[in-house]
């Protein structure tokens, strides 16, 4: 049946012109007004509230739970934390909102990259990319964050979740008890009391704020150097100039600028800035309509024929920002450099690094473009933990649980594994009758996250440490990184072909940390932070410590590698990485060759997942040549890849002509399985992963 472009919402505001935004927002909800009663009060509509809230609905269908969402900003807010990660977009496919759909209205983020600049040799740097999953497969997103969290508001309504804008909590008067909770909810505009609701489970969504976390204990801060971020929004005047000054820049990565004191962030995404309300709801309903029916990509309306449909505003934007140590040295001038403190560290780094200077050079700051006085954003001390995480009657999730630094993008896609586990355990907890058996529902959810934070803490003090020399992040740091967060024993996404349910993901994401709690990693983290954390921030590092570092981090690669730890398919690591091998070997010659997931649309310069069955650019319609469309495999796919990618991927086109030609001459050899062959080996393979048998040259790239 066609999908349809419905007016619910613009009629609902024609028919009554003075419904403001949050009055709009609001029509979604099942309900009229909010309920004296439901199963669970979330409190805070961020997107751990919201991503709590979908997921609790999704993954529990048969307790058809209650859950009300109360936000008491007036609708959904911008912040900072734009760039999310393959998982991120295994769960959003799991949960009905697949890429095809998503790529309209949020930016692409297929890759990380870094330049690592040497601040003893400007503006020489060296470079580390890696690749993200084959774009088939997951590919993720840059978000601006007030329509990500709009788009969840939608899809959470949907599900039958009431999401209520313009409605705080009253946290001084809320009463928390096993027994059950009672929960003020003021509405903002006039902060008059709407309703008290009653649930067994309040639900701490509030972030770094910690509303109710707060009122069981105090945040604990780390010992020694702490991080701080300044940031703004631009436009970018020259992106090809922005190419030239860094050769192998990609917009559709998160692409950072690496130096001893910290880094840089520059985040393309879509922005849908000024639209009215009840446009983007429209728009955002069309599109979920699309997805439940199935609609394939080259089929959907791109993101300016929705724009244009639904009269929306729509432009690509860029969010830059440093995260930099808080003992770095700032020069007694600093006042000089601008009229506040986060322009002044912004334009003083800028100008202290030449090629900094230079890429600045390429944007042009957008001032107030959130409303008056939100040109620039100053945020101290990022990294903290809370020390408590449940108590009777409440549980906190996202960045209720704490805190590190924003660099590899721990916020949404670690802190989602807190939220995505309480929701696993909510029926458990409401039905609890003592406070003991409460205790004991959530004893390993508080386990998790009493160990959570301090791993990421300890990863983000070693990555920051090896920025002190430009050999040791793409030698050291950064590649244990990605290599022990994609062989994670026993929970390697790789290997599962990125295909997780959202009845197991909890269980996934609970593990990962970005491989920071592998013995293997702590090893290297551990020794790396004992050679250079007293080392004074301004000074070069002695080659003959960089050198260690790098010994005793290939000492430990070698022995994982012997014992068949790090090779997993279908990650191929000498087409994900730079400079490296098919067994992590490092070889700068090959610097430059590495797999190409995506490639500029000619008509609009998007840049453009490679999948040969999505012809249509998603940004702007035009229908694109096969050959722009299609995956570059450097160095060509073999025949074990070859009939690995036949099981996974979703036609022969999205991997490319290589994989047309291997199915049509297995399909003559009559060698191509069947739809349940493939189901059956997949699982067959999935249960030896997670019983830690996948490792070694039986499945070694390329074997």
């Amino acid at each position: 049946m066609p999908v349809t472009a419905k007016s619910t919402f613009r009629d609902k505001v024609s028919a009554s012109p003075n419904l403001t935004e949050t009055e709009v927002l609001n029509l979604g909800n099942t309900l009229k007004a909010p309920a004296e009663e439901s199963d669970v009060t979330v409190v805070g509509a961020g997107i751990h509230g919201l991503i709590y809230a979908i997921h609790a609905r999704k993954i529990h269908r048969d307790e058809d739970l209650k859950i009300a969402v109360f936000e008491k900003a007036a609708r959904p807010q911008w912040k900072i934390g734009e760039s999310t990660l393959p998982h991120f977009a295994q769960w959003t496919k799991s949960a009905g909102m697949a890429p095809e759909y998503l790529l309209r209205v949020f930016g692409l983020h297929n890759g990380l990259d870094f330049y690592i600049l040497d601040r003893e040799n400007q503006p020489e740097y060296k470079e580390f990319c890696n690749n993200g999953p084959p774009p088939f497969l997951a590919p993720g997103y840059q978000l601006q964050r007030s329509m990500s969290e709009l788009v969840f508001t939608v899809f959470a309504q949907r599900l039958g979740v009431n999401v209520w804008h313009g409605h705080g909590a009253d946290i001084k008067n809320t009463v928390l008890s096993q027994e059950g909770d009672s929960v003020p909810i003021i509405r903002s505009i006039d902060k008059t009391l709407q309703v008290t609701t009653k649930s067994p489970l309040v639900v701490d969504g509030t972030g770094r704020f910690r509303q109710y976390a707060s009122k069981a204990a105090r945040v604990k801060r780390f010992d020694g150097w702490n991080t701080d971020a300044y940031f703004g929004y631009f436009e970018c005047d020259d992106e090809p100039g922005v190419m030239k000054l860094l050769p192998h820049f990609e917009g559709g990565n998160t692409n950072h600028i690496v130096f001893p004191e910290g880094w840089m962030y520059l985040i393309r995404m879509l922005s849908w800035h000024d639209s009215p309300m009840a446009n983007l709801m429209d728009m955002i309903h069309y599109l979920f309509d699309h997805a439940a029916a199935g609609t394939p990509n080259d089929e959907i309306p791109s993101t300016y024929e929705l724009a244009e449909m639904f009269g929306c505003k729509v432009k690509w934007i860029w969010s830059i920002g440093y995260l930099t140590r808080d003992d770095m040295t700032y020069p007694p001038d600093l006042a000089t450099y601008g009229s506040t403190e986060s322009e002044r560290r912004f334009n003083y780094v800028t100008q202290k690094y030449q090629k900094l200077t230079e890429v600045m050079k390429k944007f042009t700051l957008l001032p107030d473009y959130h409303g008056p006085g939100t040109t620039w954003f100053i945020r101290k001390q990022l990294a903290y933990h809370s020390q408590v995480y449940s108590g009777p009657g409440w549980v906190t999730i996202g960045d209720g649980v704490g805190f590190t630094n924003a660099l590899l993008s721990p916020g949404i896609n670690v802190g989602m594994a807190s939220s995505t586990y309480a929701a696993q355990l909510t029926p458990q907890a409401i039905k609890t009758k003592t406070e003991e058996e409460r205790a004991m529902v959530w004893k390993r959810y508080d386990e998790y996250c009493a160990k959570a934070i301090p791993s990421l803490n300890k990863m983000n003090k070693f990555l920051y440490l090896c920025f002190l020399h430009p050999l040791l992040p793409a030698r050291v740091g950064l590649l244990w990184n990605i290599v022990a967060g994609h062989a994670l024993p026993g929970f390697s996404l790789p290997t599962r072909g990125f295909t997780v349910s959202l009845e197991e993901f909890a269980e996934y994401a609970i593990h990962w940390f970005w491989g920071s709690q592998v013995d293997d990693y702590v090893r290297v983290a551990d020794h790396t932070i004992e050679l250079l954390d007293s080392h004074p921030i301004d000074d070069p590092v002695p080659q003959e410590t960089v050198d260690a570092v790098i010994a005793f981090s290939e000492k430990v690669k070698a022995e994982a590698i012997a014992a068949g730890k790090y090779v997993c398919f279908p990650f191929r690591y000498e087409g994900e990485f730079r400079g490296y091998g098919p067994m992590l070997e490092w070889d700068e010659k090959k610097f430059v060759t590495q797999d190409v997931f995506e490639t500029q649309c000619k008509a609009c310069d998007t840049w453009h997942v490679c999948r040969g069955d999505w012809r249509k650019c998603y940004t702007c319609g035009v229908i694109r040549p096969f050959e722009d469309c299609e995956i570059q495999w450097r160095p060509p796919l073999g025949d074990f890849e070859l009939g690995k990618f036949a099981m996974l991927a979703p036609s022969p086109e999205s991997v490319g002509q290589c994989l047309v030609d291997y199915v049509a001459r297995m399909k003559k050899d009559g060698m191509m399985p069947g739809m349940m062959e493939k189901e059956g080996m997949m699982e067959k393979e999935g249960m030896m992963e997670k019983e830690g048998k996948m490792g070694g040259a039986a499945v070694m790239v390329g074997a």
